[in-house]
């Protein structure tokens, strides 16, 4: 094996690694887990709040309505994550199609046959 390619190979680990260490601590992922986790533990006290407890927030089970808030906050970042998820770094994102359809459809994405103003190769006096 040339040493290129030894080189090449670890490079490529080394990447791979950071991209998975970057998806495991995505602050989407720390937020939504601790949103979720803080709202079980308000919706149990919720349920069990006595009625003195709900006589003293006027009528409203307070612990009820933020332990359901917040755990909709929770799963808001959760599907957040997972819809976008982190691309690995060093990596352009893609590149969406224009109206044209495809990459290479748009203006100035031709060939030297391509035409148009300054077509011809520089240095042969053509164009």
């Amino acid at each position: 094996m040339s040493e290129e390619y030894v080189y090449r190979s670890e490079v490529e680990e080394l990447e791979q690694r950071s991209a998975t260490a970057a998806r495991l601590f995505d602050v989407r992922r720390i937020i939504g887990g601790l949103f979720v986790i803080y709202a079980i533990i308000v919706l149990i006290a919720g349920f069990t709040a006595s009625e003195a407890d709900v006589k003293k927030a006027s009528g409203i089970n307070i612990n009820l309505w933020t332990g359901w808030c917040m755990l909709a906050v929770g799963l808001l970042f959760l599907l957040w994550m997972k819809l976008r998820p982190l691309s690995a770094p060093g990596t352009a994102p893609k590149p969406e199609a224009g109206p044209g359809g495809g990459p290479g459809n748009g203006p100035g994405n031709g060939g030297p046959d391509a035409g148009g103003p300054g077509a011809g190769r520089p240095g042969t006096g053509e164009g």
